[in-house]
């Protein structure tokens, strides 16, 4: 019974909450011609919605890699994924804390693009190194989620460079497909 009221709680985040948010904060606004940080400064309930958008996903990706750190064999895995996980969650929250008005304050707003990036990346090295060490024991069953990862780097790399910038569209395609694959690494290692 446990398991099923935790796979509903999964399911109801990583299936339903994250990619409707997601959705719902980046609205109808060109997606290749703006980005979250630049939605969130037109105004306060924008700012109000970027913040429990990064509260939502940060919460959820930051409970998976801790539950998922946990299942991992040696020590110094468990110690680099919570470290991954617990830096991905400070850089996430810096950057929502910081507004981006490059006009205004250039050397923030550069700040908060490196903050914002970087939570990504971490967070896509925790993912990653999580199923890079359950591949070893199992390399057939984790080969989808390793080829998951792979159509999420060319995916991001593809939705950079059509306007040249991080997008609406990018951040959309990452926030949903890193929810995804954290679920399915959950999925998989539980049984």
């Amino acid at each position: 019974m446990r398991k099923k009221s935790g796979h509903f709680w999964l399911n109801l985040f990583a299936c339903f909450l994250i990619p409707a948010y997601t959705l719902l904060f980046a609205g109808s606004v060109e997606w290749f011609g703006t980005n979250f940080s630049v939605i969130a400064v037109t105004g306060p309930d924008h700012y109000r919605g970027f913040l429990y958008w990064g509260l939502l996903a940060g919460s959820y990706f930051f409970v998976m890699l801790i539950r998922l750190s946990f299942r991992l064999p040696a020590l110094w895995q468990r110690i680099t994924v919570r470290l991954l996980a617990l830096s991905a969650v400070l850089s996430l929250s810096y950057a929502l804390a910081i507004p981006y008005l490059p006009q205004y304050f250039p050397k923030y707003a550069a700040l908060h693009v490196v903050l914002a990036a970087g939570a990504s990346v971490l967070l896509m090295l925790a993912l990653q190194l999580i199923v890079l060490i359950f591949r070893r024991r199992d390399p057939d069953r984790w080969a989808g989620p390793l080829r998951f990862c792979l159509f999420m780097a060319v995916g991001c790399a593809v939705l950079f460079l059509i306007p040249m910038m991080v997008s609406t569209a990018l951040e959309v395609f990452f926030t949903i497909s890193a929810a995804l694959l954290a679920r399915w690494v959950w999925l998989l290692q539980e049984f």
